[in-house]
C-alpha cells in the first residue's frame, strides 16, 4: 500500500507539480512532456503523481487557468490607469492588451509552450465539462469588473455579455495565431497588428454603444 502523504507534503508536493510543469512543460508543451519527467521532478513516483492530478492535461489547464487570472489583472488594471473616454480610446486600450500586454505576460511566464496554437487546441478537446464552466465563469467575472469602467468612457453594452466574451476569445486566437507566424512573407506583424485593430474595432460597432457627443473614429494603427 503507498505511503500516505502528510498535508504538509501534499501542499508541498503539488507545488513541486506545478513548478516542474513550468519548467519542463511550459517551454516544450504538454504532448512533449512526459508525466515520468513531472514526477521525477517533483521527486515522486509515477503512481503518486495520479493521486495528485488525473494526467498531466489537468495539470496543464491548471497553470493557463492561474495565468489566465493574473492576466485579467492587467487587463483591469490596463483599463484603470488609461481611463479611456469614448469607444475610440477604449478600443485603443483593448488594442494594447492583445499587441503589447499578452506577449509580454506569455513571455514572462515561460510557457509558450503550452500557448503553441496545436496545445492549446490540443488541451480544449481534453478539458472536461467543469473546466470550460469555471473558465466561462472567470471571463464573465472580468467582464462584469470591466463594465463600468466602459460606462465611465461613455459606453454601454449593447449585446449578450456571452456573444462579447465568445469574440473576444476568436480575437485571443487570431492575436495567438499572429505571434507564431513567421513573418518571412508578405505577411508581416504590422499586418497581423492592423487586422486585430480592425477586428476590435468592428466589435465595438456592433456590440458597443457610444453615449451622444462621443462619436467613434477610426483606430489607429
Amino acid at each position: 500500500m503507498p505511503r500516505r502523504f502528510s498535508e504538509q507534503e501534499e501542499q508541498h508536493i503539488r507545488e513541486a507539480l506545478r513548478e516542474a510543469a513550468r519548467s519542463i512543460m511550459g517551454p516544450r508543451g504538454v504532448r512533449k512532456t512526459t508525466i515520468d519527467q513531472l514526477a521525477h521532478a517533483a521527486g515522486i513516483s509515477k503512481g503518486s503523481f495520479y493521486r495528485f492530478y488525473s494526467g498531466k492535461e489537468q495539470l496543464a489547464l491548471e497553470l493557463l487557468q492561474t495565468w489566465e487570472r493574473s492576466f485579467h489583472q492587467t487587463i483591469e488594471q490596463r483599463f484603470r490607469s488609461a481611463r479611456p473616454a469614448g469607444s475610440a480610446e477604449t478600443a485603443e486600450v483593448l488594442k494594447a492588451v492583445f499587441v503589447e500586454d499578452f506577449p509580454q505576460q506569455m513571455m514572462l511566464s515561460g510557457m509558450q509552450g503550452l500557448f503553441d496554437v496545436q496545445e492549446i487546441d490540443y488541451l480544449r478537446q481534453r478539458a472536461p465539462d467543469e473546466h470550460i464552466r469555471n473558465m466561462d465563469e472567470q471571463d464573465l467575472r472580468l467582464f462584469e469588473r470591466l463594465k463600468p469602467l466602459f460606462r465611465q468612457a461613455g459606453l454601454t453594452v449593447a449585446g449578450d455579455d456571452r456573444v462579447i466574451i465568445a469574440a473576444l476569445r476568436l480575437l485571443f486566437d487570431a492575436a495567438l495565431s499572429a505571434l507564431q507566424h513567421p513573418g518571412q512573407g508578405p505577411l508581416r506583424a504590422e499586418h497581423y497588428h492592423e487586422a486585430v485593430a480592425r477586428l476590435i474595432e468592428g466589435l465595438f460597432l456592433v456590440l458597443f454603444r457610444a453615449q451622444p457627443g462621443r462619436g467613434r473614429q477610426r483606430l489607429q494603427t
